[in-house]
């Protein structure tokens, strides 16, 4: 299933993405280089990704282009 929101916060230096619906994402440690650079306002889709178990959402950043693997907090 893909979801389409907007990131009204990043928290943690890219630990924790926060949308404008109230729900929060947990990113991957290895992605924190790339969501701490996110900017606000940027549409993001978000995909189930049954390869990682844990992390196991695909979020896109259609603003910038670029994609983070988290989890639902």
């Amino acid at each position: 299933m893909i979801e389409r929101d907007i990131l009204i916060k990043v928290e943690d230096d890219g630990e924790i993405l926060v949308l404008l619906d109230g729900r929060k994402l947990r990113v991957a440690p290895k992605d924190l280089p790339i969501s701490s650079k996110w900017l606000l306002m940027s549409e993001l889709e978000m995909s189930d990704d049954s390869d990682n178990p844990l992390y196991d959402i695909t979020v896109r950043n259609l603003v910038q282009n670029e994609e983070v693997r988290a989890m639902w907090v």
